[in-house]
């Protein structure tokens, strides 16, 4: 299992390694800690190295969208690996979901 990770480069956040039933819980913690002192108008989310993800990689997107606009923060995601994007479509999630789609 690859183990994901979040790290913040220039502008914004590269997600990395699978995110499941296993992972997302942690890094949904681990996030947390992080994005609680990030006070910018867009935080954005880079994904193009994530690995694999199920239905709880969106569901941590979901939360991640949830919490940043509890905060007036708005969110981005860019590089969205091909099996998210799926699962986004057919849960019809293309409206919540603050997607990128040119990156």
């Amino acid at each position: 299992m690859n183990k994901p990770s979040l790290e913040f480069k220039k502008d914004h956040y590269v997600l990395s390694g699978a995110l499941n039933t296993y992972t997302v819980p942690g890094m949904w913690q681990l996030s947390q800690n992080i994005l609680k002192n990030d006070k910018t108008l867009l935080v954005l989310f880079n994904l193009e190295e994530v690995t694999q993800s199920d239905s709880s990689g969106v569901a941590l997107l979901i939360a991640w969208t949830r919490m940043l606009r509890q905060r007036d923060q708005k969110i981005r995601f860019v590089a969205l690996p091909s099996q998210m994007l799926a699962i986004i479509r057919v849960s019809d999630l293309e409206k919540i979901l603050p997607i990128n789609r040119s990156s």
